[in-house]
């Protein structure tokens, strides 16, 4: 069943619209909710990816990009035939756990970036050395986050607000990439206190998912590094939401 086709609040927001607008994320970025019916397990990853993009609701309420009408369109009827799906770890309870961007040269204790020259890095043009810390391991602030944290759910919302759509205006301070992530964060993470520890813990569960109908990916559309298809499961609800964005090369 579909529980929501709706953005969640962060981006119904009038500021937050204006910022998409601005990464030029806004009408390539999808959240579709949905309600499932079994437990999950990390084991059932791939068999549940390859049900869920195989069920005739999910079908009929997904939406992918067309590059032909530079907009998101009804996805319709396909058989996938090929899935893959990666568990995606979520640990990160505190934006502390940005606090080492301000690390010399790199950001300043105002949120202003610190700028380098001008340079083209798998197609982003590069201005900033935040930007070079996220593409690039020739940064000289690469190591400020190892491989476990760039691999969290937290830095990759973080990463792919920062680094926008094809023709996205960057900004020179980093507070708005921040607030939304972390609001953005807030509403598709589910939270629980441990009866025993009264620790809050995280509980959901986040697949980063590939989808295929023959040759075509239909999820997440092509490889670009903004590409990118997450379900993210409340497993107390029984609830799954599709974190979905297309860089822009579309299906067809």
């Amino acid at each position: 069943a579909v529980v929501s086709t709706q953005s969640t609040g962060t981006f119904n927001s009038k500021e937050v619209k204006s910022d998409l607008q601005r990464w030029d994320l806004a009408g390539r970025i999808s959240l579709v909710t949905f309600a499932y019916n079994d437990f999950f397990k990390d084991y059932q990853a791939k068999d549940f990816t390859y049900d869920f993009f195989n069920d005739p609701t999910v079908q009929a309420n997904l939406q992918v990009y067309s590059s032909n009408r530079q907009e998101l369109v009804s996805w319709g009827n396909h058989e996938v035939k090929e899935v893959q799906a990666e568990i995606i770890p979520c640990n990160i309870t505190s934006m502390d756990f940005f606090d080492k961007l301000t690390a010399p040269g790199l950001v300043r204790e105002s949120g202003a970036l610190y700028k380098c020259f001008d340079e083209d890095i798998d197609g982003f043009l590069v201005a900033d050395e935040l930007h070079r810390m996220l593409l690039t391991e020739e940064s000289e602030h690469w190591e400020v986050y190892n491989e476990e944290e760039r691999q969290e759910l937290l830095f990759l919302l973080f990463k792919h607000l920062v680094l926008g759509g094809p023709v996205c205006q960057y900004d020179d301070k980093i507070d708005r990439y921040l607030e939304i992530a972390k609001g953005l964060y807030k509403e598709l993470i589910t939270v629980q206190k441990n009866s025993e520890t009264k620790k809050i813990e995280l509980i959901s569960k986040v697949l980063k998912v590939s989808a295929w109908d023959g040759d075509i990916c239909w999820f997440p559309g092509d490889e670009h590094h903004q590409t990118f298809c997450y379900l993210i499961l409340n497993p107390v609800n029984r609830i799954v939401t599709v974190f979905s964005h297309d860089y822009g090369k579309g299906c067809w």
